[in-house]
């Protein structure tokens, strides 16, 4: 009798250790920053954009918010909380890495968005990434610049001037969604690495031309809602998803 108990006490705890699986885990988000394929490059380097202007890069911003990982199969979602992440390229990087602990399941596809969403963007008594103080807000019935992008302008004649996109405004928040080439098993492997490529070059170019010499300066309006749709539609696209 009492080896039948041990057997029993044994199958038993044996049987809970192989149902156990991961309650979380973990995704890196790799970032790069390009110009034509190239690492986008601050002031030294000129730019032709397809309108044929000729400009230079000197800040570049923007903000990546509400990331949500899906099934879209089973329509099962994960959204990250308190997710707004101010990406900004620096002298001595174009590559940035974020990480977020996910519960255990099976996603394909990752969705964000490009700017912050109107439950956020008129309270700027945040902190964090949203803290007024990153110089991406104007004020607080105006909101937060969702991308900020500035430089100068060189016309075939005259001298240079400055150019300025500050988009923002709630009707310029785009929602982006990434299929992922592969199903990302959340309960099988404890880590996995995505890495996207944003083509800055597509804020002017696609699939709006932008001629930068006549919208040298872009806050809000039609133009900024054409560049908006720019870095909603071709800005971002996934380069490979790896483990």
């Amino acid at each position: 009798m009492k080896k039948l108990v041990w057997v029993f006490i044994v199958l038993a705890v044996g049987g809970c250790r192989t149902s156990e699986s991961p309650s979380n885990s973990k995704i890196k988000v790799s970032l790069s920053l390009l110009y034509e394929g190239q690492p986008l490059v601050l002031a030294e380097k000129r730019y032709r954009s397809a309108s044929g202007d000729i400009f230079t890069i000197e800040r570049f911003q923007f903000y990546m918010s509400n990331v949500k990982f899906r099934n879209k199969e089973t329509g099962e979602v994960f959204a990250v909380p308190n997710s707004y992440h101010l990406i900004e390229r620096k002298p001595d990087s174009h590559l940035f890495e974020l990480s977020f602990e996910v519960p255990a399941g099976r996603y394909n596809e990752m969705e964000f968005a490009v700017g912050v969403d109107p439950a956020r963007n008129l309270s700027t008594d945040q902190v964090g990434d949203l803290d007024p103080s990153n110089n991406m807000a104007w004020d607080w019935n105006t909101g937060y610049k969702f991308l900020l992008l500035e430089g100068k302008i060189f016309p075939p004649s005259g001298n240079p001037r400055g150019l300025v996109y500050h988009i923002g405004t709630d009707e310029n928040y785009r929602v982006i969604k990434l299929p992922l080439n592969t199903v990302i098993d959340t309960q099988s492997r404890l880590q996995h690495i995505i890495d996207i490529e944003a083509e800055v070059s597509g804020i002017f170019n696609t699939p709006n031309v932008i001629p930068i010499s006549r919208h040298s300066t872009v806050m809000m309006g039609p133009v900024a809602a054409l560049v908006a749709d720019n870095y909603g539609q071709s800005v971002f696209r996934l380069r490979k998803v790896t483990y």
